[in-house]
C-alpha cells in the first residue's frame, strides 16, 4: 500500500482549489502561505532524502557497509514516516 504524506495532501487540496477558482493567484492570503509552507516542507523532505541516498551510494561504492546500512536506516526511518 502507498500511503499519502500529509504535506503531499495538502498540497493536492490546495492545487484542485486552484484549478476551481480559476489558478493560484486566486486563492486567498492564507492559502497561499500555506501552499508556500507545504511546498517548503515538501522540497525539505525530497532534499534530505536524495541527499542520504547520494551519500548512501557513496557509502556503498566505498565499500563502507556499515556506513551504507546506518544511512538506509535514517532513510527507512523517513520513509515508513511517509506512509
Amino acid at each position: 500500500m502507498i500511503g499519502i504524506h500529509p504535506i503531499h495532501r495538502r498540497l493536492a487540496e490546495l492545487t484542485n482549489k486552484a484549478r476551481q477558482m480559476g489558478g493560484f493567484d486566486r486563492l486567498n492570503y492564507v492559502d497561499r502561505q500555506e501552499l508556500e509552507h507545504c511546498m517548503k516542507a515538501n522540497f525539505d523532505l525530497v532534499y534530505k532524502l536524495d541527499s542520504l541516498k547520494s551519500i548512501a551510494f557513496v557509502a556503498y561504492d566505498c565499500g563502507d557497509l556499515d556506513w551504507q546500512q546506518e544511512l538506509c536506516q535514517k532513510i527507512d526511518a523517513i520513509e515508513a514516516k511517509l506512509m
